[in-house]
């Protein structure tokens, strides 16, 4: 004989089911919020360079053979020339074996915004990243590790992956590839879609 509810239990399971839904849907916004809010905190502490000083700031996770990092960091290059983007590109190497050592190499570099400067302009024009690898230093290492720990807290698992924040201070991400209309909205304090 299968185990059936009595009709009150019934009653009880279907009101317990409908609660939690009910909470899951209406908490779930303040739960990401706070998420998103915890993170910019941690970016905060994140080893990234800084190019431009405009009103909106995001975080743009690159790795180095990113050929759609490359594409959004020229997207991005006429918004900060212009004043109206801070670009914090935080830099991680997990997407070939190469790309942790080129990561390091930036880092490291003499003048890492024109060392991922001349890395992205090489893969645009060539397919190829310019930069070569080299053997991280105790710091970079740990700086890298530390970067891919919050870009896996992102819940991201392609690149580019942006994280802004808003005029009104809600913090949020946008995946993949951008265009030019939607850095336009972000610049104007708009929030995007993915």
């Amino acid at each position: 004989m299968k185990n059936i509810p009595s009709p009150r239990n019934m009653k009880r399971i279907i009101k317990y089911v409908f609660l939690m839904g009910y909470f899951i849907v209406c908490s779930s916004p303040a739960l990401a919020s706070d998420k998103w809010q915890e993170l910019w905190v941690r970016l905060k502490h994140a080893t990234y360079i800084q190019m431009g000083s405009g009103k909106t700031v995001i975080y743009d996770f690159f790795d180095p053979n990113c050929i759609y990092c490359a594409k959004a960091f020229q997207l991005e290059r006429p918004f900060v020339d212009k004043g109206q983007l801070t670009v914090r590109y935080v830099p991680v190497g997990f997407l070939t074996d190469s790309s942790f050592g080129k990561a390091a190499a930036i880092l490291q570099a003499q003048n890492p915004q024109e060392s991922m400067k001349n890395n992205y302009m090489e893969l645009l024009r060539t397919g190829h990243a310019a930069i070569s690898s080299v053997t991280a230093t105790e710091a970079t290492h740990s700086a890298l590790r530390q970067n891919e720990r919050i870009f896996i807290s992102t819940g991201a698992t392609t690149l580019p992956e942006l994280v802004y924040r808003l005029p009104d201070g809600q913090v949020e991400a946008f995946r993949g590839e951008l265009s030019k209309a939607q850095l336009d909205l972000l610049t104007s304090g708009h929030r995007l879609d993915n």
